[in-house]
């Protein structure tokens, strides 16, 4: 980095924090709100009513001084008294900040990643959801929720499958093949019922039945991403996911978020039938169209990634921003339960204990210091979210999969055997445990597998 860069965007905040309290005093800094804008630029809003004119003008110099580029252009400052301050310090998406020894409230305005800043669904009722998350593709995110839907139905459960992975989409692929996909799939959803409407006649096209279907056991239907109709006209396939991760504007001007439309889809496709579980594979890394499916659904979240330093540095961006919205929640009033349906899993797991043992130990670290609350042996709160570290029913003990050659080249459209018990039954037996305990489901009898030591 240039020697002449002498504000980052990731220093600013702090400078600002440190500048206003330096001027205005801590107790301003606390009870006002920063603002940064879609670009990145600060502004300052103080409760307080206005100084001189004089008084003014100094302060927006020394502020605009310190902050540099990232300073407002149209003002650094404003003040209680002035028109719309007031409004947008009582604005509930205020997130409470803390840097170092500096306290204070941000409001941070995006045009990407806004939903983000959602705040987050508690668990939905029935059927239960289930996403399939993770940082990195490669981590057999996919093959999980396939077999997961292989083994459910096998025992009589029937399965909604839902395929948000909208940028590489595989689901589908991999649990129909192309005499059974149907003529449309969920980013045909999002961008048809935003213009002309979905009716409750026409859903039926927008799910496939998948051969794990059988008369002895549960059904399995599948939205994938994309239908027969992407196979026809493939041009605009890139075209229809730009559309598909947009709000619906509706003739009166009200929108509806892409979270919300994706809510109501799954609830619409639920409705029609009778199912045990709603199993959601969604989009790996941090993308706009990730944050619905791990914010907004109330489902059980499955965070997927290896033993490996980039996928804990990775998770960290994740959680340090989940941690966020749970200060939130918590200078709302609220218990922010929403922190208890993650879970972790550890994938490609090795045999070697000491690697376990150490990934187990760094996400309990991650889960922490960002969801869990802190214990404070001098007060008794029987609200508060904690664990031990050994404790094997918590959010940061993850359930295990371990690596197998046999899943390198998996694709049951062509082999439809490695979706049978005896192929995947070894390497995912507790694994399956583990999604029977989320399920409330009484876990097999035979051949139960312990599970494997961290």
């Amino acid at each position: 980095m240039s020697a002449a860069i002498r504000i980052t965007f990731d220093a600013s905040l702090q400078i600002f924090a440190s500048a206003i309290a330096a001027h205005l005093g801590g107790e301003d800094l606390k009870r006002g709100l920063i603002v940064r804008d879609t670009s990145g630029r600060l502004r300052f809003l103080s409760d307080t009513v206005a100084p001189t004119v004089d008084k003014r003008d100094k302060l927006e110099k020394d502020l605009s001084d310190a902050l540099g580029p990232y300073a407002r252009r149209d003002g650094v400052v404003s003040f209680g008294d002035e028109a719309g301050t007031r409004t947008l310090l009582d604005d509930p998406a205020v997130l409470p900040i803390t840097i170092e020894s500096l306290e204070f409230r941000l409001l941070d305005r995006r045009i990407v990643g806004s939903a983000w800043l959602d705040s987050p669904r508690e668990e939905t009722g029935r059927p239960p959801r289930i996403v399939f998350g993770s940082l990195k593709g490669g981590v057999g995110r996919s093959t999980a929720l396939a077999v997961t839907a292989a083994d459910l139905a096998r025992r009589g459960k029937n399965v909604l499958i839902v395929d948000l992975d909208l940028e590489a989409p595989g689901i589908g692929d991999m649990l129909l093949p192309e005499d059974r996909l149907p003529d449309f799939g969920s980013v045909d959803y999002l961008v048809e019922n935003g213009i002309v409407g979905i009716s409750e006649e026409s859903l039926q096209t927008f799910v496939g039945t998948s051969p794990l279907t059988s008369a002895s056991g549960g059904r399995v239907n599948v939205l994938p991403a994309f239908g027969k109709q992407a196979l026809l006209y493939p041009y605009n396939t890139l075209a229809k996911i730009s559309r598909a991760i947009l709000e619906d504007v509706a003739q009166d001007g009200s929108s509806t978020s892409v979270t919300d439309q994706i809510n109501s889809m799954i609830s619409r496709l639920s409705h029609k039938e009778s199912y045990d579980v709603i199993l959601i594979d969604t989009r790996a890394g941090l993308s706009e169209i990730t944050a619905p499916a791990i914010l907004g659904l109330g489902a059980t979240v499955l965070l997927f990634g290896t033993a490996q330093t980039q996928t804990i540095h990775g998770y960290s961006a994740l959680f340090a921003g989940l941690r966020l919205l749970a200060q939130r929640d918590t200078y709302a009033g609220k218990r922010a339960e929403w922190r208890l349906l993650f879970k972790a899993v550890y994938a490609k797991a090795g045999g070697d204990r000491r690697v376990g043992t150490r990934h187990r130990e760094a996400l309990y670290d991650l889960f922490a210091e960002n969801l869990y609350d802190e214990d404070r042996p001098e007060q008794v709160n029987l609200d508060a979210i904690n664990f031990d570290i050994d404790d094997e029913n918590s959010p940061h003990w993850p359930l295990i999969i371990p690596f197998s050659q046999d899943f390198v080249d998996f694709d049951p459209v062509l082999e439809p055997d490695q979706l049978t018990k005896d192929f995947y039954e070894a390497a995912y037996r507790p694994f399956l445990q583990g999604i029977d305990r989320i399920l409330a489901i009484e876990t097999p009898a035979s051949r139960e597998a312990e599970s494997p030591s961290l």
